[in-house]
């Protein structure tokens, strides 16, 4: 009699606890979240906005996948406090692209280093997570120079602050493609004790209109994050444009 009396006691409650708590709610709550991994790499453009490469990406079953559709928040940290800069998203492939405001916008540390973080607050899936980077200001200078009959670009490498040249530095000098750049010069262009390279830019270069548009690339600098340069050259070879096609397909 006792054991029946304790179980009618006990499967009211039992009932009680289903209507209060859900069986999908009780599911929801013990699942397990995935771990978010946050990349974040800084880009400067000389006379143009800098910009956060972000990326997100979770070890579901596995496998690193791509994470879309996560709402992310970007900041800049200054005396220990988060200064909110905007929100972005990122795309199908996990990835997006968030445009910064001028450097004179946001404060950097007495060393003259920024520090910038992206958060996730966390959903039903994934864990919150966060990521920041540090930089410092630098600034690539370039000029075109000819020299017995040699077409060269010289760029100058310094600290933006100090105004120090930053020597020993290796710098990439490429033709902007629409695929793949076209790489000039060594393999490593280092930086003399002024701050600054001359690398040779090669005859027989097909370009729009005979432009090559150019690229001085400091990449994935520890202390500058990336610093990338563009400047118009005039010395490509024209590219000529095809039209006997049409004129073969008018007449035949």
């Amino acid at each position: 009699m006792k054991n029946i009396r304790h179980i009618s006691v006990v499967f009211p409650i039992l009932v009680a606890l289903l209507f209060v708590f859900p069986t999908g709610n009780l599911l929801a709550q013990t699942a397990k979240k995935n771990r978010v991994r946050l990349k974040v790499n800084y880009t400067k453009v000389m006379n143009a906005p800098g910009y956060l490469d972000i990326g997100a990406v979770a070890r579901i079953e596995r496998q690193m996948t791509e994470i879309p559709d996560l709402d992310l928040e970007v900041y800049y940290e200054f005396e220990d406090e988060e200064v909110s800069l905007g929100t972005t998203r990122t795309n199908m492939s996990g990835k997006s692209i968030f445009v910064l405001p001028s450097l004179e916008t946001i404060k950097s540390d007495s060393t003259g280093t920024y520090t910038l973080g992206v958060s996730f607050g966390g959903n039903d899936h994934f864990t919150k997570a966060s990521r920041s980077v540090s930089f410092k200001n630098a600034r690539i200078a370039t000029e075109l120079i000819t020299e017995d009959s040699t077409n060269y670009i010289k760029a100058t490498l310094t600290d933006a602050v100090t105004k120090s040249p930053l020597p020993e530095t290796s710098l990439t000098i490429q033709v902007k493609r629409l695929i793949n750049p076209l790489v000039l010069g060594e393999e490593f262009n280092y930086t003399d004790e002024n701050g600054t390279i001359f690398v040779p830019i090669e005859a027989g270069i097909p370009g729009l209109d005979g432009i090559l548009t150019l690229e001085v690339v400091l990449p994935d600098s520890d202390d500058y994050g990336t610093v990338k340069a563009v400047i118009d050259a005039p010395y490509g070879v024209p590219i000529v444009e095809d039209t006997s096609f049409n004129e073969r397909s008018l007449w035949g």
